[in-house]
């Protein structure tokens, strides 16, 4: 037992000493337990969470979500004795995600999956622990990576001129929303400068979307969009408005399987094509 206690606080001092470097921040969904503090942390603007379990039936499920990161380590700061278990710890979290609306994904000995919607995002947990009282809870706020690396009215030109459309996904919209939000700026603009530098090419517009929801929803959510693009070329690069035409098209030609987030991400684009 001595030298197990010995091996679990070398492990701890080990978490603390590597992730001091950085301050932590609460967790912004969870408060900390008794008796322990934050002994590091990790965080992404854009990562994946894998979630891997045998459901009652005995079927292997596979979840992979991505967007926002935050993977939060705790050290249990009590009486080694008075530790709390693993059942103590996840019905902490289980308790408190079913208070705000979220259910439980699986439950295991040493891990339990949860999700929950909170203020519009949805978010997917991990919580995982050895049996010391010291944890780890990763979470995964769904959202699309933002697109720093964008096509060039060059680059434009030449999608143009071999496929008859280009691709972008540097236009940014929230979910189930159609305004265009302030980071697509970039990708508009080089859109806008190919526009200017081909005078005498006419194009379409055209909005997509994965699979979740509706169709008729996403039929329309595709063509607003859509309809925004056009109207910030029209309104901020004074592109003609004859020039331009926006569709929507839902999911009705998608690139990748619908079956996973990254599918999705994706599928859900915007399409300059030749008219």
């Amino acid at each position: 037992m001595a030298i197990f206690i010995m091996i679990n606080t070398l492990l701890s001092l080990i978490f603390q000493v590597f992730f001091s470097q950085t301050p932590c921040d609460p967790h912004p969904l969870f408060n900390i337990l008794p008796n322990h503090s934050i002994s590091g942390c990790e965080e992404k603007e854009y990562d994946k969470i894998k979630m891997e379990f045998t459901d009652k039936d005995g079927t292997w499920i596979q979840y992979e979500k991505a967007g926002y990161f935050l993977k939060t380590y705790y050290s249990f700061d009590g009486d080694w004795e008075k530790r709390p278990s693993n059942a103590m710890i996840f019905q902490n979290y289980i308790q408190a995600v079913a208070s705000k609306g979220g259910t439980v994904i699986n439950e295991s000995k040493s891990v339990v999956l949860l999700t929950l919607k909170s203020g519009g995002d949805t978010w997917w947990i991990q919580v995982q622990s050895d049996q010391s009282g010291t944890f780890s809870v990763s979470t995964v706020k769904e959202e699309s990576m933002n697109q720093y690396i964008v096509l060039s009215a060059e680059d434009i030109a030449k999608e143009m001129k071999a496929n008859g459309k280009a691709t972008f996904y540097g236009i940014f919209f929230d979910s189930d929303k159609s305004a265009i939000k302030p980071e697509s700026k970039e990708t508009l603009e080089q859109m806008a400068n190919y526009l200017k530098s081909n005078p005498q090419v006419n194009v379409f517009i055209v909005g997509h979307t994965d699979n979740t929801g509706a169709f008729e929803h996403n039929q329309q959510l595709s063509e607003k969009r859509a309809e925004a693009v056009v109207n910030y070329l029209i309104e901020n690069y004074q592109i003609a408005a004859n020039r331009l035409k926006g569709y929507g098209v839902s999911s009705l030609s998608p690139v990748s399987a619908n079956t996973s987030e990254e599918g999705k991400s994706k599928n859900r684009r915007v399409e300059m094509v030749l008219k």
